[in-house]
């Protein structure tokens, strides 16, 4: 397994394209033993929000706030580290 990828030096969320950029990079990073869950704050209410589904960046998401859907420009996201598997990869 090679070298994690570190966060880049940023005040919060990052633009789309680099956001999913680093996220691929750091998926591979943990050989499959890693997932991330992006999140982003609703334009209308300021609620920080987390998409539900793993790895994938949706082009609007619903506040679980005030229920409005906020069309996502910045993102960042939670990373979830299933160790199980990080020692599998670990071995092999």
């Amino acid at each position: 397994m090679g070298q994690r990828c570190k966060m880049p030096r940023s005040s919060g969320d990052l633009p789309r394209d680099e956001i999913v950029r680093f996220a691929e990079e750091t998926i591979a990073s943990y050989g499959g033993a890693a997932k991330v869950y992006f999140k982003f704050t609703c334009g209308h209410c300021g609620t920080r929000c987390t998409l539900k589904e793993a790895n994938t960046l949706y082009e609007k998401g619903e506040c679980v706030g005030c229920g409005k859907e906020t069309v996502i420009e910045r993102a960042g996201f939670l990373l979830v580290i299933e160790s199980k598997k990080i020692q599998d990869v670990e071995r092999n």
